[in-house]
């Protein structure tokens, strides 16, 4: 055990983990946010965290202090989402993306003169994912110009997407990105400070979005769900894979990250198991 999560044990393990559940009861009831389908355990050290850090001295005080402090009910969100992110993170991902998946679709799209791209990044932090997608995107797209892109980014953290609105990133954050990319996609906002181009902007929304309530996107071809599922139980992983399967057209990919499983190989087939990218069964 983490010598954080020692130091603040309400009581005994068991009793523990009543009171820890207490706060999670408090949460859903108070707050309207229904956490059952993440795993235990992962929830416990959060909420362990967040009471060291705060110098709560029990669940009760910690409870009042979710009731009188809206900040830190929004800290408390923050712990539950991993803002490990990057520009073209994974790049053999985003290239296969590129070389694959890419001109496949819009393959399919031009032959049925559907000219429109629809693209979900769930979990997209504070934005990296999506604006990467967009400039990959207006990249196959470059002579295409009749094309419609569609990028819908969200996210349950308020602040990460706060960021990703404003999109100003340290020099140091693009550090892996081609120099050609920056020159074309992005433009300077200050001592080392960029922002990507307003035609990359443009083509992404960013929305406040928990993915466990009602889904406002629909009719999608793209959906990125990366590095989330490894925070679920198997039983709510394969009901979000029934659920993306009813988002994409036809044909439709979904991209996982590199250590989550595809539990349900009867809604898709994959396209490349290395990057785990997917497509739908028709």
């Amino acid at each position: 055990m983490h010598p954080v999560e020692r130091k603040v044990f309400l009581a005994g393990p068991k009793q523990d983990e009543e009171n820890l559940k207490k706060i999670l009861d408090f949460i859903h009831e108070y707050k309207g946010l229904d956490l059952s389908s993440y795993r235990q355990n992962f929830l416990y050290r959060r909420l362990r965290l967040r009471i060291f850090s705060t110098k709560a001295k029990g669940y009760f005080e910690y409870i009042n202090l979710l009731k009188n402090s809206p900040e830190e009910y929004n800290n408390f969100l923050d712990a539950l989402s991993i803002n490990v992110t990057e520009f073209f993170r994974d790049p053999d991902v985003f290239e296969a993306v590129e070389k694959v998946v890419l001109p496949q679709l819009i393959a399919r799209k031009e032959a049925r003169g559907n000219l429109s791209l629809r693209v979900w990044s769930s979990a997209c932090a504070s934005g990296e994912e999506p604006y990467s997608l967009a400039i990959l995107i207006r990249q196959s797209l470059e002579k295409k110009i009749a094309f419609l892109v569609k990028i819908w980014a969200s996210d349950i953290d308020r602040h990460a997407l706060e960021k990703a609105k404003k999109a100003e990133y340290p020099a140091q954050e693009l550090k892996n990105i081609d120099s050609k990319i920056i020159k074309k996609y992005f433009i300077s906002c200050g001592d080392n400070c960029y922002r990507p181009s307003d035609e990359i902007r443009q083509m992404v929304k960013f929305q406040v979005h928990n993915i466990f309530q009602r889904f406002p996107f629909r009719c999608l071809d793209l959906i990125f769900c990366r590095n989330l599922l490894i925070y679920l139980d198997r039983r709510r992983s394969k009901e979000l894979f029934h659920t993306f399967s009813q988002l994409l057209n036809p044909g439709g990919y979904l991209v996982l990250g590199k250590v989550e499983t595809l539990w349900d190989r009867g809604l898709f087939v994959p396209l490349n198991l290395r990057t785990k990218i997917y497509q739908k069964v028709d």
